[in-house]
C-alpha cells in the first residue's frame, strides 16, 4: 500500500466504525485523489470529508472518511457560510459549522474567481491537538494546486479506467516553483527559523487558531532524514531534493554558522508546466473550450465530446476553430503541441496525437 493511502485513513470515530482509507472511499482516477491523497499524507486528521460543487453551486457528491448522515447537508452549509466571509476564489479557514466531539477544523474551498469546484473539511480531536503553522502553510499549497486542477479540468467527471490526459502529463512534467516555504532545521530536524510566501495569507484566516511548529510534518521530516542521511560521513555534504506528495517539492541544502551546522529546507508547490491553466490565460481559451480540449486530449471523437458535453458535434468544431484561431495553429496536432508546450513540429508528433479527426 502506497505511504500516501496509508495516511489517508482517519481515526475511528465516535462507536469506534472503522475510518475509510482515501482510496476505498475515491477512486484513484479521480483527478482530485492524487491532492487528496498528498493532504491526508502531510496532515494526520480525525476526520476529513470532500465534496464536489456543481456549477449551479450545489453539493453533487460527497466522500469523506466516514460519511454520516446529513454530512451532504453539513458541507452546504460549510460552503454557504464560507462565501458569505468570502465570495470568491480559493480560501483555507477555520471551519464553520458546529464540529462536535473534535477540537479543530479546517476547511479548504476549492475554486477560481468564477466558481467553485469543491470543498474539503479536516477535523481533529484533542489527542492531535491544534493544527501546526507549518501543516497550514501546506494546505495553502494544495489549496492553490486543486484549485488549478479543477479549474482547468472544469469539473469533468472522473475517467472509469485510464487516467485522463492531464494525469499522463502531470506524471512527466518537470516542477516549477510558483510558491515556496523556508526552514532552517537544527540536527535534531527541530525547526529554528521558518518563513513562508503564504504567512500573510494564514494571518488573513479568520478564527483559525493554530501553534508555532516544532518540527515538520512527519512525511516532510522523514523526506528531510532521507535526503541528509549521508550527510555524516560526507566530507563536501550534497544538496537534495524530493518530491514526497503530488503537489510538493523538498529540497535540502547545508547551512552553517557561529552556532554550527544547520539543515536548510526549501518547500515549493509543485506546478506541472503543462497544466492547461497557462495555456489557457496565455492563449484566451474559453472555459468551455478548454472542456473540449481536456476531452480532446483524452482521444474522444467530436460525437463522444458533444455527448459529454450536452452539445452538437458543430458546435465542439465550432470551439476547436476557434482555439486554432487564438493558438495561430494549423490542425490539432499544433494546437496539442502549441498549448502543451512541447517544442516538436506537427510533422514530428506521435499519430495518436491528431485527435479526433
Amino acid at each position: 500500500m502506497k505511504k500516501a493511502d496509508r495516511a489517508g485513513r482517519a481515526k475511528a470515530g465516535k462507536g469506534g466504525e472503522r475510518a475509510l482509507l482515501l482510496q476505498e472511499a475515491m477512486p484513484e482516477t479521480d483527478p482530485a485523489y492524487p491532492i487528496l491523497a498528498g493532504i491526508l499524507a502531510v496532515v494526520p486528521v480525525s476526520h476529513w470529508t470532500f465534496a464536489r460543487v456543481a456549477p449551479t453551486g450545489e453539493i453533487t457528491t460527497l466522500f469523506g472518511s466516514k460519511v454520516q448522515h446529513k454530512a451532504m447537508a453539513r458541507a452546504a452549509e460549510e460552503l454557504r457560510r464560507q462565501i458569505s466571509k468570502t465570495p470568491s476564489g480559493p480560501r483555507i479557514a477555520a471551519t464553520l459549522v458546529p464540529i462536535d466531539g473534535f477540537e479543530s477544523g479546517i476547511t479548504l474551498v476549492f475554486a477560481d474567481e468564477r466558481t467553485h469546484f469543491g470543498i474539503l473539511t479536516l477535523l481533529r480531536t484533542p489527542d492531535l491537538g491544534p493544527f501546526t503553522s507549518s501543516e497550514i502553510s501546506m494546505l495553502t499549497f494544495a489549496l492553490d494546486a486543486l484549485s488549478d486542477r479543477l479549474s482547468a479540468l472544469r469539473l469533468q467527471p472522473p475517467p472509469k479506467t485510464a487516467p485522463t490526459a492531464i494525469d499522463r502529463i502531470e506524471a512527466d512534467a518537470v516542477p516549477e516553483s510558483l510558491e515556496e516555504a523556508f526552514y532552517v532545521l537544527d540536527g535534531e530536524l527541530q525547526i529554528v527559523m521558518a518563513w513562508s510566501s503564504q504567512d500573510q495569507r494564514r494571518i488573513a484566516m479568520t478564527g483559525l487558531h493554530t501553534r508555532i511548529a516544532e518540527r515538520l510534518p512527519a512525511v516532510l521530516e522523514q523526506t528531510v532524514r532521507e535526503l541528509t542521511a549521508a550527510w555524516s560521513s560526507e566530507p563536501v555534504k550534497q544538496a537534495g531534493v524530493a518530491h514526497p506528495v503530488q503537489f510538493l517539492i523538498v529540497r535540502t541544502q547545508p547551512m552553517s554558522g557561529p552556532a554550527g551546522q544547520f539543515i536548510g529546507v526549501r518547500i515549493d508547490r509543485f506546478v506541472p508546466p503543462n497544466s492547461l491553466t497557462g495555456p489557457a490565460s496565455k492563449f484566451h481559451i474559453s472555459p468551455r473550450e478548454v472542456q473540449v480540449l481536456v476531452l480532446l486530449l483524452d482521444g474522444n471523437h467530436l460525437d463522444q465530446i458533444a455527448k459529454r458535453l450536452f452539445i452538437t458535434s458543430s458546435t465542439v468544431q465550432d470551439h476547436i476553430k476557434s482555439m486554432l484561431d487564438k493558438t495561430g495553429s494549423r490542425n490539432r496536432s499544433e494546437l496539442i503541441a502549441r498549448v502543451l508546450g512541447w517544442e516538436l513540429a506537427p510533422r514530428d508528433l506521435p499519430d495518436g496525437t491528431s485527435g479526433p479527426q
